[in-house]
């Protein structure tokens, strides 16, 4: 599904009602990236929550073309490299990329 501002409306709604939270933007990182991990839900670190949001990102810019996982490191945490230029794209235009695949992951997940 493209993105589209009542489309994001919707997930976030959609979202905070099914966690029984505000949701916002780092809140669905941190979900991603407990699903991603496989962790379950539980008691995180702040650096561990950081670590889960980081993961987000990285899984949906895989899905995005920008990244691509290589392989795990010595903790199990996958690792990822560059396939196309992050560096050029302006933080609105980032948090809009993770905003849209945010919209596929999810319907995906609850499809």
């Amino acid at each position: 599904m493209a993105y589209s501002e009542d489309a994001w409306n919707d997930l976030v709604l959609k979202v905070s009602k099914h966690f029984k939270v505000t949701a916002d933007i780092e809140f669905m990182l941190f979900i991603i990236g407990v699903q991603e991990r496989g962790t379950g839900f539980a008691e995180y670190t702040r650096d561990e929550k950081w670590d889960l949001v980081n993961l987000a990102k990285c899984r949906l810019f895989t899905r995005l073309g920008y990244l691509r996982e290589d392989g795990h490191d010595n903790d199990n945490w996958p690792v990822f490299s560059e396939v196309k230029k992050m560096r050029s794209l302006s933080p609105s235009l980032q948090q809009r990329l993770l905003k849209e695949a945010m919209i596929d992951y999810f319907d995906e997940v609850w499809s």
